[in-house]
């Protein structure tokens, strides 16, 4: 007969591990931002392409028997993540053409970066790729090519079809956008949530959501269940110092419903916390906590026209 086992031991080792992991990547963690963010043309999608590519890449790390470079590692997996969800939607039909004379390839470096918007839109995701890796990131082709598991040649192939539509593009000045689609949180219970939170009161805010609810600390941990949430997360909140200079507000921000954070000081406001939250049956069932998301945080901030609050949290 087996034994059931408590893997809570051994995820303290993956978290001991998993803190050196990102503290060894933080130089490239806006970078990474950047690119899914211009990737996905969403600052929310652009966050959960960042949060899987840094758990496969950690994942990963056991089974790699090579030298790794951790900004080419990093955007290796998060461009194949994205090429892959876009085979997942049929989104992708394209065929790599490997046998174009090298002297076919444009001389030009096309300015990508006032044009990223008609980019995504209209070219397929593998030339999308392309063209950012090197025009924008820096990457050379030889490092693309081992990126997207092609040849150089290949590589500069894609670059030239990519700059050459892009460039046809950009001239007829398409400016089509496409519209987020959200899932709009019970009213009563974001409204309820902030009532809870501004009062400092940890039972009400707990008893909000579903016993089986789910809680993302995005880049951290995740919670399962209305008792850890409850002993865990909301009681780590409330044992904050400056938990008595915070307020929670319900706010739109770059396109989704959110419950902000924002601190309150002698200085002015700053956003400390960022919440996103779905319900059902008058319950919260799901929580996105965006508190580690510092890029994501700082354009949301702009939006709000207020900075980010300064984080204590170290990868140490």
């Amino acid at each position: 007969m087996k034994n059931d086992f408590d893997l809570q031991a051994l995820e303290r080792e993956a978290w001991s591990l998993k803190k050196k992991f990102l503290k060894m990547i933080e130089p490239y963690r806006t970078d990474l931002w950047n690119y899914c963010r211009k990737l996905t043309r969403s600052p929310w999608d652009a966050e959960d392409l960042v949060q899987e590519t840094l758990m496969k890449a950690f994942a990963s790390l056991g089974q790699i028997w090579q030298p790794l470079i951790p900004k080419s590692y990093l955007f290796r997996i998060a461009t194949n993540t994205w090429l892959n969800h876009c085979r997942k939607q049929q989104r992708i039909v394209y065929s790599i053409e490997e046998n174009l004379m090298e002297d076919e390839v444009v001389s030009y470096k096309f300015e990508v970066q006032e044009a990223i918007e008609l980019l995504v839109q209209q070219l397929p995701p593998r030339q999308v790729v392309t063209i950012l890796l090197i025009d924008v990131f820096d990457f050379t082709a030889r490092e693309t090519a081992e990126m997207l598991m092609t040849t150089e040649s290949a590589v500069k192939s894609i670059l030239y079809r990519a700059r050459v539509k892009l460039k046809s593009v950009a001239e007829k000045e398409s400016n089509a956008e496409e519209t987020m689609k959200q899932i709009i949180p019970d009213t009563a219970i974001v409204n309820a949530f902030i009532e809870a939170f501004n009062r400092r009161d940890p039972d009400a805010m707990a008893a909000l959501f579903s016993e089986n609810a789910y809680n993302d600390i995005v880049h951290v941990g995740q919670e399962f269940g209305r008792e850890t949430i409850r002993n865990y997360s909301i009681r780590d909140t409330m044992l904050d110092p400056t938990i008595t200079l915070q307020t929670a507000h319900y706010h739109t921000l770059l396109g989704k419903p959110v419950i902000v954070m924002i601190l309150e000081t002698e200085s002015g406001q700053y956003l400390n916390e960022m919440i996103y939250i779905e319900t059902e049956d008058d319950k919260i069932v799901y929580k996105q906590d965006y508190y580690f998301c510092l890029d994501l945080l700082a354009e949301a901030a702009t939006e709000l026209n207020i900075p980010v609050a300064e984080r204590t949290y170290k990868f140490d």
